[in-house]
């Protein structure tokens, strides 16, 4: 054997049951930097009608009505999302499904958006074509771009462990959401806030690794990518749907 295989466990078991009052916290301070990624993608396109496929705690739908981004919002996830919702989402419709086919009919919504998901499906373009079957205009995915020249076993075996079974670069990634008849109208690479750099480490540490991190993602967000993991997003619909 050439190299030291990896351990894989059950898929996806990290997200079963409930979650600590931690992990719900980390989860908070997250979507807003995913919900903020979402808004500055969507620039000044506009949106009444909203799902998030794979929502877990709720927490990223939250943010993104909190930012004004549609009236109506709707969350679905393969766990039981009532088993570790987050206050603020207690009020928005969350449904558990099978994770196959979205219970909606075709065109339902204005946006569908899965933001660090995909890196967890089996079948990722096959949830990207329900994604994209059931949305009338706008269809979002991000996930953490984790092939770069410093990822190895231990860190890919660290990431295995919480349920990414796909790693990206931002190409992979890119090529992923055009293979999957998605055209792209927006991406962008996206680095932590301070918040999150900072919910575990010292803020002193934090700050030095934000400035770090952002000024080579701004002077060559390709470079940057080769180093360290940042988060690819795309804004995309259905082929010749603009």
């Amino acid at each position: 054997m050439f190299m030291q295989l990896f351990s894989v466990h059950p898929h996806n078991i990290h997200y079963e049951g409930e979650y600590s009052d931690t992990e719900i916290e980390w989860r908070r301070v997250c979507a807003l930097d995913k919900a903020s990624n979402i808004k500055t993608l969507l620039g000044l396109r506009n949106v009444a009608t909203v799902l998030e496929v794979g929502c877990g705690t709720g927490a990223v739908l939250a943010a993104v009505a909190k930012l004004g981004i549609g009236s109506r919002h709707v969350g679905v996830d393969m766990a039981d999302p009532q088993l570790h919702l987050d206050n603020d989402a207690k009020g928005l419709d969350i449904l558990q499904y099978d994770g196959d086919r979205l219970p909606f009919a075709d065109k339902s919504f204005d946006l569908v958006f899965a933001s660090h998901v995909i890196e967890h499906v089996p079948n990722p373009r096959a949830l990207l074509g329900e994604m994209r079957r059931v949305a009338r205009h706008f269809v979002y995915a991000e996930v953490p771009c984790e092939l770069h020249v410093r990822a190895d076993r231990n860190s890919l075996q660290r990431t295995l462990d919480i349920g990414h079974i796909n790693a990206y670069t931002p190409e992979s990634f890119v090529l992923l959401i055009q293979s999957s008849e998605l055209e792209i109208y927006n991406a962008q690479i996206f680095d932590h806030s301070l918040e999150v750099q900072g919910f575990r480490i010292h803020k002193y540490s934090a700050s030095l690794k934000k400035l770090i991190r952002s000024s080579l993602l701004r002077i060559s967000p390709r470079w940057a990518s080769r180093i360290f993991t940042y988060h690819c997003a795309v804004l995309c619909g259905p082929v010749n749907l603009k």
